[in-house]
């Protein structure tokens, strides 16, 4: 097996991350001839080409995306590894990036991140709002906090809580529509969910025993929970949002309850990172402030 130059690989992963050889020189110090001959030297140890070239035209190639993933881990790794080294034991430092979703990045972590980051000085910590189907892979985030299980059995999931979710609809929009006394009279009305529960017209609801395709007369989606929650309280259809959230507005009449005889299955919660990355400081520390908090809660 050929050796690789570590500077060739990062200046690869900075030239795919800006999507250009020039901006990545410029970022790395590295004469633009000499990442020119970077690219080519690295290419011919990997034995296949990575990137596309030309004067309109610069994209990863099949391999160079295959590629990408792997150089990514290595040198976050490396690069873990040693920040940690040069501050000294015991002190966790870097960069760590979250992506969360908007409602659960306020409710779940806003009130305690504060004192994470008291407790960790050195460590930036940066949480990206709305984004929790960040491709970690591709090194879009450390670790993310998400909603259900899809996409987790590749990573180590942590299981953080599960959310009791409700079907709720201002007393305008009901008043305007036909009486619902079944899941059948769900059909043809409009709903507001998220992306995993919809479709174009068509949602589904799940149960402790059961999941219920209904047809819809029509479905936004949106990932901003928030969103959705102000288009039911304005009288634009149905939500299936986290009962936390509604439950003051049922209290107050702004919302109701619909059909709650259904007893939806509560949406599972989980905080994910790659199996790679299990043995990084900055990571293992906010994964065990984080279950402890849910632990203690």
């Amino acid at each position: 097996m050929k050796d690789f130059s570590l500077s060739d690989v990062r200046l690869f992963t900075k030239a795919a991350q800006l999507g250009g050889l020039t901006p990545a020189a410029d970022v790395l110090n590295v004469p633009k001839a000499s990442a020119s001959r970077q690219l080519q030297r690295l290419e011919a140890t990997v034995g296949h080409q990575l990137l596309h070239r030309g004067s309109t035209r610069f994209a990863l190639t099949e391999e160079g995306r295959e590629f990408l993933v792997a150089a990514q881990h290595v040198l976050t790794i490396l690069d873990d590894v040693m920040l940690n080294l040069s501050s000294g034991s015991g002190t966790v430092g870097g960069r760590l990036r979250v992506a969360v979703p908007h409602y659960y990045g306020r409710e779940l972590l806003g009130a305690h991140l504060p004192d994470f980051m008291a407790a960790y000085p050195q460590l930036e910590v940066v949480v990206e709002t709305g984004n929790d189907r960040a491709d970690l892979y591709r090194d879009e985030a450390d670790v993310a906090i998400r909603r259900g299980r899809e996409g987790c059995d590749e990573m180590v999931a942590r299981h953080l809580k599960n959310e009791p979710m409700v079907l709720c609809a201002a007393p305008d929009y009901l008043a305007a529509h036909p009486a619902l006394e079944g899941v059948p009279d769900l059909a043809s009305h409009a709903f507001l969910v998220t992306e995993g529960e919809g479709r174009k017209k068509e949602i589904s609801l799940s149960t402790a025993g059961k999941i219920y395709r209904v047809r819809a007369g029509s479905v936004f989606q949106s990932d901003d929970l928030e969103l959705i929650l102000k288009l039911t309280i304005a009288a634009k259809g149905i939500g299936l949002v986290p009962l936390a959230m509604a439950q003051p507005h049922i209290d107050s009449g702004f919302l109701v309850s619909v059909l709650p005889a259904i007893k939806l299955k509560p949406q599972e919660i989980n905080l994910v990172y790659l199996p790679s990355r299990r043995n990084s400081p900055k990571i293992k520390v906010f994964v065990d402030y984080v279950l402890n908090i849910f632990k203690l809660s």
